[in-house]
Parts: structure tokens; sequence; C-alpha cells
């Protein structure tokens, strides 16, 4: 996955992140014994990728020493447009990585385990496919385990349940009743989200957006007699940070200063700040300033018009300041005048006077 608004070099760094992410997660599969590893869907944010990064992915993919499964997701689906069907792609596949390009049961290697799969066939596909795939199969051997890996939202989540592709939370739970699986690894929600104790999201190995609230994980899910138990495991670094400050004075600024100042790893803290309040323009320079040496220091430091109600006027201290006389000052104090009413001009006059920032008021992201 890109991310546009951030700085060339961030943009380097989060997609070397996303990489290593892979490699990551084989140490992680290889360190705690795990039989297997599957993906659950958007293994890449596209049909077409760009060959480089099909090429890392499957250079990284040849860490794994257990066998992975992959699905295709609503980013990613299993179309015939899409790179899942190249011949050229399926040759450069690692030989422990299988893809799930269809509800067929895949028996695992060395243990008494089977996956299946619910891949999307294009990115509409109008039903639900996890509990469709599942209904059809017959239960479970006994001692067996079966893994099935879907891709989507949860009804039981979403503000529209009409949604014709929303995966049933009821149907879930009844196949797993009914023995027809033991576990479902659901893809689509970035942070870590558990249904049920055997239906959980896993979210992004590596954050994407502010709205995530747990992400950066994968799951370690050991299935047994008396039940399955998940954990969470770190995987990647990034965050997404989203703060409003009160400001009405340089004293403000100090806030503001204190927050950036105590963020870690600032080359991989994508932060968006909002401002309320009314400043003279000399706390607006400095905030400037501020605002300025940060973005040199964060992977990405974005201004938020809908978190923002920040009020810029010229005082007295700030008219003094400039030292003007003849016709500029005149111009000044003209400009100045018109900026601290409440007329169509008002904003044209506040750019006139260095204010810059666009006065926006709305809701909150």
């Amino acid at each position: 996955m890109t991310r546009a608004f951030m700085p060339a070099e961030s943009r380097a760094r989060y997609a070397d992140d996303q990489i290593e992410a892979v490699r990551a997660i084989a140490r992680v599969a290889a360190e705690r014994e795990c039989a297997f590893v599957v993906v659950a869907g958007d293994v890449f944010d596209s049909i077409t990728p760009d060959r480089r990064v099909l090429n890392r992915a499957f250079d990284a993919l040849m860490s794994f020493t257990v066998p992975v499964y992959l699905l295709p997701g609503n980013h990613d689906a299993y179309s015939p447009a899409s790179f899942w069907w190249s011949v050229g792609m399926i040759d450069r596949m690692p030989a422990l990585v299988t893809v799930l390009r269809d509800t067929s049961l895949v028996r695992v290697p060395g243990v008494d385990a089977e996956v299946i799969g619910a891949p999307w066939p294009s990115r509409h596909p109008d039903s639900d496919l996890v509990s469709a795939a599942l209904e059809k199969l017959d239960p479970i051997d006994s001692g067996g385990v079966r893994i099935a890996v879907g891709h989507g939202g949860v009804d039981s989540l979403a503000p529209d349940r009409l949604d014709p592709d929303l995966i049933s939370a009821s149907r879930l739970e009844r196949a797993l009743g009914e023995h027809l699986a033991s576990y479902v690894a659901l893809g689509d929600r970035h942070s870590v989200t558990k249904i049920s104790d055997a239906v959980w999201y896993s979210g992004a190995p590596i954050a994407t957006d502010y709205r995530e609230v747990d992400a950066n994980k994968a799951l370690i899910v050991e299935v047994g007699s008396s039940g399955v138990v998940v954990e969470p495991v770190q995987i990647g670094g990034w965050r997404f940070l989203v703060e409003t400050f009160d400001v009405t004075g340089q004293d403000s600024l100090s806030v503001v200063e204190a927050f950036l100042a105590g963020i870690t790893d600032k080359e991989r803290a994508v932060v968006k700040l909002g401002f309320v309040g009314t400043v003279s323009l000399s706390t607006n320079a400095k905030l400037e300033e501020l605002l300025e040496r940060y973005r040199d220091l964060l992977a990405a430091l974005e201004l938020s018009e809908r978190r923002s109600d920040l009020v810029v006027v010229a005082d007295d201290d700030d008219l003094s300041s400039l030292d003007l006389s003849g016709f500029a000052q005149s111009a000044l104090s003209h400009l100045a005048e018109i900026a601290a009413g409440k007329s169509d001009e008002a904003d044209i006059a506040t750019d006139a006077l260095m204010l810059l920032r666009r006065l926006a008021t709305g809701r909150s992201r």
C-alpha cells in the first residue's frame, strides 16, 4: 500500500517496512513453531501490483520455513485481469506458498489440518462468500483442524446490515457449532478485532491509517481439544496519531511542542494536528516555525481542516513590530481593519497580512 501524502523519503521507508513485515511474520512463525500461516486477503493493494513490489514480496516470502496460504481479497481479487492469473507470477511463487484460488479444501502437509479459503472473484461479489464456502462442507474428522480464511465486513459490526457481501456472524457461529470449521481467520479490518472466541480479524501487520486502534499485529492461533487460544504479537512499528490543541497565545505552543517532542520513533510516525482558538500574527508565525521543524523529523505531518478553527488576527504589537511607515503603514492599517471585520473581503485581507491559515469549521474525523 502506498501513502501519497507522505514525503518521498517516508514513502520509501514505508514500502520497505511492509516488505520487512513479511519477513518478521516468517521469523515469528519459526520462533513459535507454527504449523502454517494464513493471510486473509489484500495481500497486495491492487490486482496489478508494480513488478518491483511483486518481486520483493516473493523474495520476502522465501523467508518462510512453513506453508503459507494467501487469500485474494477485494483489493487483489482473483479476477482474470489480476496478476494471480499470470503464468510468470505462478512460476516465481515460492514452493511453500499456496494461493487459495477457490473453495477447495487444502491439506496442510505434516499435520492433521486443512485450510479452506473464500477468495473474492471480483471487487463486488454481492454474497456472503465465507458462509457459503463453509456450509457445503462435511464436519471435520475427529481430531482434525480446519481453518477457514475469509475477507470482508461482518454484519454485526456494519452500519448497513443489508449489504449483500457482508459476512453473517450468526452463520459463522452455526458453522463452528456444527464442526464445519475450527477457526475463522478474517481480513479487511486493519485493527485486531475479536468477533467471537474462534473468529478474529488479525488486522494489518503495518498500520495504514488514523482510524486504526490496534494495527501492527499478527495473531498466533492455537487450536486444541479444549478450544482456541489467540495471542496478538507485534510486527510493525508505524503509528498514525491525531491530536487537537487549544491555542490562545505563545504559552500554548509549549504544549504542542511537548506533544511532538514526546513522539518516539518519529520517522515512523504520521501525525495529523488540529488547532482551535485565536492567536496573534507573531504567535501564528512561531507555530508555523514549530510545525516546519517537526515536518523534517516526522514521517509526515498534516493539518486537519475539519479539526481546526484557528483565527489569526493582527494585534497592536504585531502591527507596531513591523515598523512600517508612509504608504506601507497606511496599507497595513487598512488591511488590518478589513481583516478584523466581517465583510466578504476579510479572508483576502487576512492572506495579505500573512495570516497563512485558512479558517475552517467542520466535524472531527
